[in-house]
C-alpha cells in the first residue's frame, strides 16, 4: 500500500505578494512597533522603530521611481516615441489605444488603511504625551516657586534640617 502525499495534490493557487506589499507589510508592523515603544516610554526601542520606518519608506519610494520609469517606457514604446520617455507620467497625455492602469489591489488598500490608522493613533500619543510633559513641566514650576516665597529670606540654605523646598539644590546634588 501507498502512503499518503503529505503535500496536497494540487498546486496553490495564490499569488504571492508584491515585493510593494511586503514593503508596506513591513511598514505597518514598524508603526505598530513605534506604538508599543511610546506606550512603554521606551527611547531606544523608538528610535529603531523609526529608523526602521524610514528605510522602508526610502526602499518605497525607490519602487515607484522603478515603476514609474518601467511605465514611461511601456508608453514610449506602445506610442513608438521617445518624449514620454523623460515627461512625468502622470502629466504625460496617454496615447490612443494606452490601457489605464488597473484597479489597486485590495490588499494594498487594506495595508495602506493599517498604516494610515497607526499613524493617527502615533500621532495622537504623541500629542498626549507632550500635554502631559507640560502639565507636568507647570506643576513643578508652580511649586517651585510657592515653595520659593515660602522660604524667602532664609539665606542660601534652610535653617532647619527639614526637606528642601521643591526646585531647591544643594551643592551635591
Amino acid at each position: 500500500m501507498t502512503p499518503p502525499a503529505t503535500a496536497p495534490a494540487s498546486p496553490k493557487t495564490a499569488t504571492p505578494p508584491s515585493p510593494e506589499a511586503i514593503l508596506l507589510e513591513a511598514l505597518a508592523g514598524a508603526g505598530e512597533a513605534l506604538t508599543s515603544a511610546i506606550v512603554h516610554h521606551d527611547l531606544d526601542a523608538i528610535v529603531a522603530a523609526t529608523r526602521d520606518a524610514e528605510l522602508l519608506m526610502a526602499k518605497l519610494a525607490e519602487q515607484d521611481r522603478a515603476r514609474r520609469a518601467a511605465a514611461r517606457r511601456a508608453v514610449a514604446e506602445f506610442a513608438g516615441v521617445d518624449a514620454y520617455v523623460d515627461a512625468d507620467l502622470d502629466e504625460a497625455p496617454r496615447p490612443t489605444g494606452v490601457p489605464e492602469p488597473g484597479a489597486p489591489d485590495p490588499a494594498i488598500l487594506l495595508l495602506g488603511a493599517r498604516i494610515g490608522a497607526t499613524a493617527r493613533r502615533n500621532a495622537l500619543l504623541l500629542e498626549h504625551a507632550w500635554a502631559t510633559d507640560a502639565a507636568l513641566l507647570r506643576l513643578l514650576a508652580t511649586a517651585a516657586r510657592a515653595e520659593m516665597d515660602a522660604s524667602r529670606g532664609s539665606g542660601y540654605a534652610q535653617a532647619s534640617p527639614d526637606a528642601q523646598p521643591a526646585g531647591w539644590l544643594d551643592r551635591s546634588a
